[in-house]
């Protein structure tokens, strides 16, 4: 089993920001709990790639994809890392037009990285279950697509009121990974998002700007007001919903996923990412492996 973690969850928004760990401290500590492979952010290309390699062959860790906006620039550096996947975060769409438009885009960034031995992938968060003309708006993305492949961040997933097994196989053979995140409450896809098309000032939690260009302790005074912004009614929202794997709140169920996955006709690898922790930072993250470990065969 490809059970990995993101260096998301090894430092969270202090990663777009130059601040918390090093890349090579957090290979180190995710190798020691355990893990085999390790899901990257654009960011951590900012580092040498030779390093990186390096990094990762000293840490015993595959490198298996990356979190980054699809360019032909990262597949190159991904595919120099032997990556198996480019994933993209999450794209503006909001109906049924734009789900089509977007299925376009990702068939033609998946022709383009079979060049570099790559497969692209696009990973959701709850809004894209929002329902236009009678379907989920990443319904749409999937049935029209055939190339590209899809990254079920299953606690959002469930949380936006979709059931990850029966996902997974209804749409069979199109998820290449899964992102690994407690839930314990639906509350529904929300407001429609925002479209593709429409003019947003900030494109990023910061802007278009890239913060690292940014002193020092400009950034820290950032992370500040962005770790304020998550303790308002919207930022609880969004990490109150994590608990405790095997937690009795919980409503997931991570071996009806595993046998899910398993109807593919390929291995699919699973990332941890946590946003919030019900415990301190390592222990809940070194608890989820444990569990997973344990519980899913």
């Amino acid at each position: 089993m490809k059970l990995g973690i993101g260096t998301y969850s090894f430092g969270g928004i202090e990663s777009f920001l130059g601040l918390g760990p090093t890349l090579l401290d957090k290979f180190k500590t995710i190798s020691a709990m355990g893990f085999n492979c390790v899901e990257i952010l654009e960011n951590d290309l900012k580092n040498d790639l030779d390093d990186i390699k390096k990094w990762a062959e000293e840490t015993g860790l595959k490198i298996i994809s990356i979190h980054a906006q699809l360019s032909e620039d990262v597949m190159k550096k991904m595919s120099y890392l032997g990556a198996e996947a480019v994933i993209t975060p999450g794209m503006p769409f909001n109906n049924k037009e734009e789900a089509i438009e977007l299925a376009k885009f990702l068939d033609e960034m998946a022709a383009l990285s079979e060049k570099y031995n790559l497969k692209i992938g696009y990973h959701n968060h709850s809004k894209e279950f929002y329902v236009d003309q009678g379907k989920p708006i990443l319904e749409y993305v999937i049935e029209n697509s055939s190339k590209c492949y899809f990254q079920l961040d299953c606690g959002w997933a469930m949380n936006g009121g979709a059931y990850p097994p029966s996902f997974i196989r209804r749409y069979h053979d199109r998820f290449l990974s899964i992102h690994v995140k407690e839930n314990c409450k639906v509350q529904g896809p929300g407001p429609q998002p925002a479209s593709a098309h429409a003019k947003v000032e900030r494109r990023g939690p910061f802007g278009d700007k890239d913060p690292m260009q940014l002193p020092i302790e400009e950034r820290k005074k950032l992370l500040e007001q962005f770790q304020a912004r998550m303790k308002e009614n919207a930022g609880k929202q969004t990490f109150e919903v994590q608990c405790k794997m095997g937690d009795p709140y919980s409503n997931m169920n991570w071996q009806d996923i595993k046998d899910a996955l398993d109807e593919q006709s390929f291995e699919a690898f699973w990332i941890i990412e946590r946003e919030g922790f019900y415990d301190e930072h390592d222990k809940c993250i070194a608890e989820d492996l444990e569990y997973l470990k344990a519980n899913v065969k």
